[in-house]
């Protein structure tokens, strides 16, 4: 049993919405951001559970995959530095707001893509 792209884009879209509405609501960005990453790691959850085999292969240690790990880390550092020094944002709940964020969203990918083992 697995999810269509389609149904997952849908609750992807959802996420945003939530997000958006959260922000709306609250009146804070970092409120709109965290209601944002609950429902996208929420999806994710689903979307990996629904899969066959969601954690087949999704740890892999060769060079190319560790060098993408150290990318999606790059990744998360300069987007919290970005949320700290331009936007003023505190530096303990950016640096666990762009965590969440990169590491659900690589966390997925990894277990979603298809590994193409040479």
């Amino acid at each position: 049993m697995s999810l269509s792209m389609r149904t997952v884009s849908r609750m992807f879209g959802l996420s945003g919405i939530v997000g958006l509405v959260a922000w709306w609501l609250d009146g804070t960005l970092m409120t709109g951001m965290l209601a944002l990453i609950a429902a996208c790691a929420v999806t994710a959850i689903v979307w990996a559970v629904a899969e066959s085999s969601p954690f087949e292969g999704a740890i892999d240690m060769r060079a190319g995959t560790l060098l993408g790990h150290l990318g999606a880390f790059l990744v998360g550092m300069v987007s919290t530095l970005w949320m700290v020094n331009s936007l003023g944002f505190p530096l303990a709940e950016s640096a666990l707001t762009m965590l969440a964020t990169v590491g659900t969203g690589y966390a997925t990918y990894l277990w979603m893509e298809p590994n193409v083992k040479v």
